[in-house]
């Protein structure tokens, strides 16, 4: 018992507040007991105040009545307030209990021990122990739930109820008496047993609730997630009956929520999906046998045009679940992804990406080896557009090209943009279709007329390239190359114009290309020299300057021309690097010169390209310690061409400088004249191809004679360069050209002849020591 006591103490500091709570509520209940003990502790009291004469046993029998009466009202109280007990007040109401019920079994123990001892009446000693032992044996059960109120109502009852019987001086009330103190141990063992029995009960009921409420809260939270998830969901039983589904279900199928009833069939469900798609779902089969067929992944398409991804997956249960997801944005944006990634922006026509796969499909397909044509078409001066009326009319401007194109080729080409302005086109030769000669005429006749751009009158002009498959190759990558060949090959003839791709266009690539490595070679190795050919003043035949003039002997190839090296350096952008080594070696070389003759160095339309040429420029002449005056950058108008603004930015810039700029080539161009008044120039050239003609050609002679008035009317040199024999000479310095340079009068020297010309000489035209370093040249030429 004692075991058993001490776990009920450790036991009671761990009930929860919750189990606690109920205990002290059924103290409260059954309230009929309460009313009861007060009935019994009147009837005492009236027996013993009408049999008994010691006043102590009736003081403390009213003493037990007005006890059992405040207990009813407190029951009372308890039960009319409507609030059980709660974790929070558990502690007031059970003290308040505990103590009503331990001084009411005391005042009863009191009323029996005293009644024993001082009055003189078996009939009231039967009553009150009868009395006392029944409400002792009954509080231990009632009260159970909370050992140690039942206990000391037990014990305060029994107690002094035994110790009077064990007074009395009868022995068989000291028998009775010693019977019920033991009779009072058994019940506390009995009290505990039950009180284990009632908190385990309770226990085990709080945990059933607890699982209850968590299975509740799952069912709760699984039905709220089913509601509002975004996928629809259903699931159907071994008989493929219908068990579960949510709204989102009813939504993706367009269908009423009445439409759908728990042990529908399959089948009916499936006649709510377009029927066109209902064979993805069609299964006839065993499901445990087969189950592969039952799981599944499909994207449909609704009647009304939107698509759903299915998924169908079995259980281990053998139940079968299918979600579906409307994915109709999702395909509309993989769609418009694909349109980007296969269509021109700009113009709506196919782009790079897409053509390529088109003309590779076109090839792959052609088993008829009917001939493909395909046509690679550049604009012509579309930059100066850009550059000069803004990126938006260039746009504008593409969007009209992109239309006559497809005006042209109407549906007999497949019509896409390359990229910036270049277009390409695909055509199938059909006996009945237009030859390449009359398309691409037709083309570029149609690009030739005005366009009529944001108010902006703009021409511009087309060169179109033509590779023939499968002459001309069989591949796609090929048939592109070559017809970018011949693209460039009809712009180097000239533009607005059409060509078809030879053989040879492929093997001048090829050259081209060998070329390229060799001059990075050249330029890693220094191979390449300079050449300073004398500029000599018409009158007078003093040096006025020196032409730098580039040199390369290949170990292989001999002496490279550089008509022939120089084209090539400028296609592939090495004329950049070209052109600063020139620079630097030529100022070097003119640091060194016994006098201050001044030098020219072409400068290549493709160097404006360099932006930081001018600080370079600048460095060099602060490193060789050379004056800016010293130095002339010749150009020719077609620096121009690329972008007018930016050239004149530049020329500036060089201006600025110190340097001085003269215009090469001067008459070749159809813009000549105008670009005299674009920028002040130091000097004009005449190109060599009309000082050649002076003799047989009147035009050339008529030529030569304005520019020199030209010059003479702007206060500019005039320089003729190519001069070849002393008639041209006589004539050129009649026409009144300031200055001459040629063959005649001397071929370009190397660097050491340039410094002992200027040495001996002192500035002026020696022609002595020219004739010797003539016949020292031929005859080094002859061995």
């Amino acid at each position: 018992m004692f075991k058993r006591l001490l776990e009920t103490i450790r036991s009671e500091k761990e009930l929860s507040a919750t189990i606690r709570a109920q205990l002290v509520d059924g103290l409260f209940h059954p309230f009929a007991s309460l009313i009861s003990g007060a009935v019994a502790g009147l009837f005492i009291a009236a027996v013993l105040s009408f049999t008994a004469n010691d006043q102590l046993v009736v003081n403390l029998a009213y003493a037990v009545v007005l006890i059992a009466l405040g207990r009813i009202a407190l029951g009372v109280y308890y039960l009319r307030s409507g609030q059980p007990v709660t974790p929070h007040n558990v502690n007031q109401w059970e003290w308040a209990y505990a103590i009503g019920g331990t001084a009411f079994s005391l005042c009863l123990g009191m009323v029996t021990l005293f009644a024993v001892l001082r009055v003189d009446n078996g009939a009231i000693h039967l009553m009150l122990t009868t009395t006392t032992a029944a409400y002792a044996a009954s509080i231990a059960g009632r009260n159970a739930s909370r050992p140690w109120v039942a206990l000391g109502q037990l014990y305060f009852a029994s107690v002094p109820m035994g110790l009077g019987l064990i007074l009395h001086e009868t022995l068989f009330y000291e028998v009775v008496g010693a019977a019920l103190l033991i009779f009072m141990f058994g019940m506390t063992d009995i009290t505990l047993a039950v009180r284990k029995t009632i908190i385990n009960a309770l226990e085990t009921r709080e945990k059933n609730k607890e699982l209850a409420d968590s299975f509740e809260q799952q069912a709760n939270l699984f039905d709220g997630a089913l509601k509002n998830m975004s996928h629809g969901l259903c699931m159907f039983d071994r008989d493929n009956k219908l068990l579960v589904w949510n709204p989102i279900l009813c939504d993706i199928l367009r269908c009423p929520p009445e439409r759908l009833h728990k042990g529908e069939s399959f089948q009916e469900v499936l006649e709510l999906i377009h029927p066109a798609d209902r064979d993805h779902f069609v299964f006839d089969g065993d499901l445990d046998k087969d189950r592969a067929k039952a799981n599944f992944e499909h994207t449909i398409q609704l009647e009304d045009g939107r698509y759903v991804d299915v998924s169908s997956r079995q259980t281990s249960t053998g139940n079968r679940v299918l979600v579906f997801a409307d994915v109709t944005e999702q395909k509309e944006a993989e769609a418009q992804i694909r349109h980007l990634a296969l269509v021109d922006q700009l113009t709506g026509l196919m782009n790079r990406t897409s053509l390529q796969t088109s003309f590779r499909n076109l090839l792959k397909n052609n088993h008829s080896d009917q001939e493909i044509a395909v046509y690679f078409i550049d604009l012509d001066h579309f930059k100066n557009v850009n550059d000069t009326l803004g990126h938006p009319v260039g746009d504008d401007l593409l969007q009209q090209v992109a239309k006559r194109i497809c005006d042209v080729c109407l549906d007999e080409c497949e019509v896409g943009r390359m990229a910036g302005d270049e277009f390409l086109v695909m055509q199938k030769l059909t006996p009945h279709a237009r030859t390449p000669e009359i398309l691409s005429s037709q083309i570029i006749e149609a690009l030739k007329q005005p366009f009529n751009v944001a108010s902006h009158y703009v021409r511009i002009g087309a060169s179109i390239g033509i590779a023939i498959s499968p002459k001309d190759g069989e591949d796609a990558a090929l048939l592109l190359k070559r017809a970018d060949m011949a693209l460039y090959a009809a712009k180097n003839m000239g533009r607005n114009r059409y060509e078809f791709f030879e053989q040879k266009m492929d093997q001048k690539a090829q050259q081209d290309r060998a070329l390229e490595l060799d001059i990075k070679y050249a330029l890693e190795e220094n191979q390449f020299r300079l050449a300073f050919q004398p500029i000599v003043d018409a009158n007078t035949l003093e040096i006025s300057a020196f032409e730098t003039l580039i040199r390369w002997t290949h170990e292989k190839r001999g002496r490279v021309a550089p008509s022939v090296f120089i084209q090539v350096a400028e296609q592939t952008g090495q004329i950049i690097d070209i052109g600063r080594w020139v620079l630097s070696e030529a100022i070097k070389c003119a640091s060194k010169w016994p006098t201050d003759t001044p030098i020219a160095i072409n400068f290549s339309a493709v160097q404006f390209q360099d932006t930081d040429f001018p600080k370079y420029l600048k460095s060099q002449l602060r490193r060789f310690k050379v004056k800016p005056e010293r130095v002339s950058l010749e150009i020719t108008e077609t620096a121009f061409f690329q972008d007018e603004m930016a050239t004149l930015d530049i020329l500036r810039q060089f201006r600025a400088i110190g340097v001085n700029i003269s215009l090469d080539d001067f008459g070749t161009g159809f813009s000549s004249l105008s670009q005299l008044r674009t920028f002040p120039y130091h000097k004009i050239k005449i190109d060599g191809s009309f000082v050649r003609d002076l003799e047989s050609n009147t035009s050339s002679k008529a030529v030569a004679t304005a520019v020199a008035h030209i010059g003479q009317a702007l206060n500019i040199r005039v320089v003729a360069e190519c001069v070849e024999s002393q008639e041209q000479m006589d004539y050129l310095r009649e026409a009144g050209v300031s200055e001459i340079q040629g063959f005649y009068l001397c071929r370009p020297l190397n660097n050491e002849d340039t410094t002992s010309l200027l040495e001996i000489g002192k500035g002026k035209f020696d022609s002595d020591f020219l004739k010797q370093v003539k016949t020292r040249s031929e005859n080094a030429a002859a061995q």
